[in-house]
């Protein structure tokens, strides 16, 4: 039985209201607004959007110069938003038009304070943008009330394996990062942070004896760095179950069913999923009803088709909180199949519900007769490749895809080798196959994993974060 937690209410009540309060940010009131928000009606909700959309419009064309040249380009009209089709009318914001246009997205009149934030630029292109401290506080309190239909509240001891805690700056910045400043907020907040740019043995050894010790209610991070873990614990003979979790929640990247299953079963609890991004913060958050609820209190959230018969398009959406540097009809450039606004949810949440994300648009494969291939297709394939530790399967050209694979022992057998180029060539179009051995497989810049990578030019992302 986990051991009662004398400290967390001391996190929940105190230290993390007066870390908000710190920042300029009245947490107790907005917290008391999202618990009532997210009890909306469908319609309650859509109105709300409505109101601030078209109250965050007309602020943008008066006192942001990128929006009002936008605006008088397309001859649209900021007073002109009277229903959702009028505000999808809207140009959507790409995010080379938000670099090349930085310095005019800042509001004249801004309504709360700015934080620089900057993706991981996953593509060699990181993107600067900024957060007001109205936006971050309701994305907070999003995330918190997400936890808590899980039965996790705010306070709970929560292990955290991102990339967060960590920095590159050499020097004395490094320093008081990592040695000081980290462990000051990880102790004040009940947390333990660990990093997920290195998974050695001896890492995760000392991961899991953290949680051992620590005893944390849930734990929070990358899919690819907890379903590594769980791999390891089980090929270690460890009991998962002995962590006592109430829940293992992923963020950062798109969590894969089989490494829910792997995780899950390991640990013997539920499996979240978290998504969001750098710029506009949580966007969806999966909770116990089975649903990937979205946050449409604080967001307009879009699926974008390029042609009405594509079965994905691109995830589009609008900060209805950040008025101080405006994010309107921004393109994600991850893919999902739809929002709906209608639910049956069995919490009884007037929230929509994103159906379909497969991640970002680099981590999608497009075969020459345009046929679209998603990075699951390849799990599937290498479970039938036999002394496959770890992959990463990179399309070079079109028609050719290279298996960089970590092997179990010094190399996979020749008719493993084999069954791989014949699928290969039989499914996707006479692709070819070469398959790389490697000692281990690196991650982003971001600590994230990336099972599948498409370097052709034409369908290259721009840089992201799921944050």
């Amino acid at each position: 039985m986990p051991t009662k937690d004398y400290y967390a209410p001391i996190v929940k009540n105190w230290i993390y209201p007066l870390a908000q309060r710190l920042q300029g940010r009245d947490f107790p009131s907005a917290m008391r607004e999202g618990l009532q928000n997210q009890h909306l009606s469908q319609a309650g909700l859509q109105a709300l959007q409505l109101r601030k959309a078209a109250a965050l419009v007309q602020h943008a064309y008066q006192t942001v110069p990128y929006y009002r040249e936008a605006f008088a380009r397309a001859g649209l009209s900021p007073h002109g938003i009277y229903d959702r089709a009028d505000f999808e009318n809207l140009p959507v914001l790409t995010k080379d038009l938000l670099r090349d246009n930085f310095k005019d997205f800042f509001s004249s009149q801004p309504v709360s304070g700015l934080m620089s934030v900057q993706t991981s630029g996953s593509t060699g292109l990181p993107l600067k943008s900024m957060v007001s401290q109205r936006s971050a506080l309701m994305s907070n309190v999003c995330r918190i009330r997400a936890l808590q239909w899980w039965g996790v509240e705010l306070g709970d001891r929560m292990v955290y394996l991102t990339n967060a805690g960590y920095r590159f700056e050499p020097g004395k910045a490094k320093s008081y990062y990592e040695s000081i400043y980290t462990p000051l907020r990880a102790a004040l907040m009940n947390r333990r942070y660990f990093s997920a740019y290195t998974m050695t043995p001896t890492s995760m050894q000392a991961h899991w004896d953290t949680i051992l010790s620590f005893r944390p209610r849930y734990i929070f991070g990358f899919p690819s760095g907890y379903a590594e873990l769980a791999k390891y614990l089980n090929e270690q003979g460890c009991d998962g179950k002995k962590a006592n979790l109430k829940l293992v929640m992923t963020l950062g990247e798109v969590l894969h069913g089989w490494q829910a299953e792997l995780i899950s079963s390991t640990f013997s609890c539920p499996v979240g999923n978290e998504y969001g991004s750098v710029e506009a913060g949580l966007v969806a958050h999966s909770l116990p009803c089975g649903a990937m609820h979205t946050v449409d209190d604080r967001l307009i959230i879009e699926v974008v088709r390029e042609h009405p018969e594509d079965e994905y398009g691109q995830v589009v959406i609008t900060d209805l909180d950040n008025w101080s540097f405006p994010i309107i009809r921004y393109n994600l450039d991850d893919l999902a199949k739809a929002v709906h606004a209608g639910h049956d949810c069995s919490l009884g949440l007037g929230l929509g519900v994103l159906d379909g994300l497969v991640g970002r648009d680099q981590d999608v494969i497009r075969l020459r007769s345009g046929k679209v291939l998603y990075c699951h297709y390849f799990h599937n394939l290498l479970k039938h490749v036999q002394g496959v530790k770890q992959y990463q399967v990179v399309q070079k050209e079109t028609d050719l895809f290279e298996f960089r694979i970590v092997p179990q022992g010094e190399a996979i057998k020749p008719e493993g080798e084999r069954y791989l180029k014949e699928t290969v060539r039989e499914h996707l179009e006479g692709s070819r196959a070469e398959i790389t051995l490697v000692a281990n497989l690196p991650r982003d810049p971001s600590g994230k994993f990336r099972f599948v990578i498409s370097e052709l030019e034409s369908f290259q992302e721009q840089p992201h974060e799921l944050h």
